[in-house]
């Protein structure tokens, strides 16, 4: 034996020894016909009752804490012998490069991924919200593939059809959301890979996507965004039962404030009033700076929000009993606790429906309130890029990428000022 095989044949075998089995007649268990011993003893050759002639070939995986058996398919003995110690040192190969020679469910590789992730919630490196959008993603990708389905037992080729399936089960979810959920699964993938639960050749093959814009963001238009905050100021009127109108002033507010202040939905949701300071503008409402601590936010670091109408934050303390400076400001009636995010997309899905809103070709949603945000205070409040992503915590480039638009739109006045030219050059200009 080689000095290389010889150190792999040292790495399979640590850990603790195989369990004992019963003897019988001298062979090792009563049901085996025959046994031979290869490898200095780590692999036998065994035939069985229903194996007949054939010989098979059984060892312990001291890592996997399991007998692996394989039929060699032959009925020579020398054959035999031959094909177990090159499947054996396959093996002791995989083993040593930390593959896994047994396989997973879809199941086991989704807890094992989402335990991953929790960790990186744990550690400041994601959101528990994006962690709970993955873990979304993820039941869709179970409902396709099937809880119990072996990793090993899934051709890479039935991806393809996972766009089918879920434009089967969601007819309206729209293409940027399936490239997202690719992205996601070839994370999860790229997981399993490295940590040797799959083999190059499972990796996904994708069906191909019609190309869209993943990086546009669509934000209310002028008439759309008056037509939503006209709606609002009479949506708390007539309403008798507490509960009720506590529930819809708090909806309001948090809808006026995301599209002030530029928040996410997340951040929004997690605020607390110590994370907040009113402060007098030039302008005639008060504006407000809020604290974003790391802790809640989608990139993980600290910034500091500057947005307008600070005094949206006076009027909830008006009707919430929820004050104190460790309470949450969008909080529950009863509980204090955070308003649930449920009955938050229970209450947009109505607003949009009852304010005609649902009939815009634009399918408008609360992230759509963080981009008119962007978007308004490009094109009408003159923000520059670094300023506005320095607030809204994201950096220059993305904006650039996902607010062109908006920024060529504030270029116009710029492009197309007057300068003094001779009058040939005004007559190319103006002709």
């Amino acid at each position: 034996m080689s000095s290389k095989k010889r150190e792999m044949h040292e790495n399979l075998k640590l850990g603790a020894n195989p369990p004992r089995s019963t003897h019988a007649n001298g062979l090792t268990s009563k049901f085996y016909t025959a046994e031979v011993d290869i490898c200095d003893g780590a692999v036998k050759l065994i035939r069985t009752k229903q194996s007949g002639d054939v010989w098979q070939m059984r060892c312990w995986i001291h890592a996997e804490k399991k007998y692996i058996k394989k039929s060699l398919r032959t009925k020579d003995l020398d054959s035999a012998k031959t094909k177990g110690r090159e499947l054996y040192y396959t093996m002791m190969g995989k083993v040593s490069a930390g593959q896994k020679l047994f396989t997973i469910t879809a199941k086991e590789l989704v807890e094992k991924y989402l335990d991953y992730q929790l960790d990186r919630v744990e550690g400041g490196f994601i959101t528990k919200g994006r962690w709970t959008t993955i873990r979304t993603q993820l039941n869709h990708f179970l409902g396709f593939i099937g809880d119990d389905r072996k990793l090993d037992t899934i051709k890479r080729e039935k991806y393809k059809d996972y766009y089918i399936y879920r434009r089967k089960i969601a007819p309206q979810v729209q293409d940027v959301t399936l490239i997202n959920e690719r992205a996601n699964l070839g994370h999860m993938y790229k997981f399993a890979l490295e940590k040797g639960f799959i083999t190059q050749d499972r990796l996904p093959l994708w069906q191909e996507l019609k190309r869209v814009n993943v990086n546009s963001r669509t934000s209310f238009t002028r008439d759309d965004y008056k037509t939503l905050y006209t709606y609002l100021r009479n949506y708390t009127k007539k309403i008798s039962d507490e509960r009720e109108l506590y529930n819809r002033q708090l909806l309001r507010d948090f809808i006026l404030i995301l599209s002030n202040t530029g928040l996410r939905f997340g951040e929004c949701r997690q605020l607390k009033w110590n994370f907040i300071q009113v402060v007098k503008g030039k302008n005639k409402y008060p504006n407000v700076q809020i604290r974003v601590p790391a802790a809640i936010s989608k990139v993980g670091k600290d910034r500091t929000a500057i947005g307008m109408r600070g005094d949206f934050f006076n009027r909830i303390k008006t009707y919430s009993k929820h004050t104190h400076p460790q309470d949450y400001i969008f909080a529950d009636l009863n509980t204090g606790e955070m308003f649930g995010r449920k009955l938050l997309y229970k209450y947009w899905d109505l607003i949009m429906k009852e304010s005609g809103l649902g009939e815009s070709p634009n399918d408008y949603s609360y992230y759509c309130l963080r981009h008119t945000f962007a978007t308004y205070r490009l094109q009408y409040g003159k923000v520059d890029i670094r300023t506005l992503g320095k607030v809204m915590g994201c950096s220059v480039r993305f904006i650039e990428q996902h607010y062109d638009s908006a920024r060529v739109e504030n270029m116009m006045d710029y492009i197309t000022q007057d300068v003094e030219r001779d009058d040939a050059f005004s007559d190319v200009i103006l002709s």
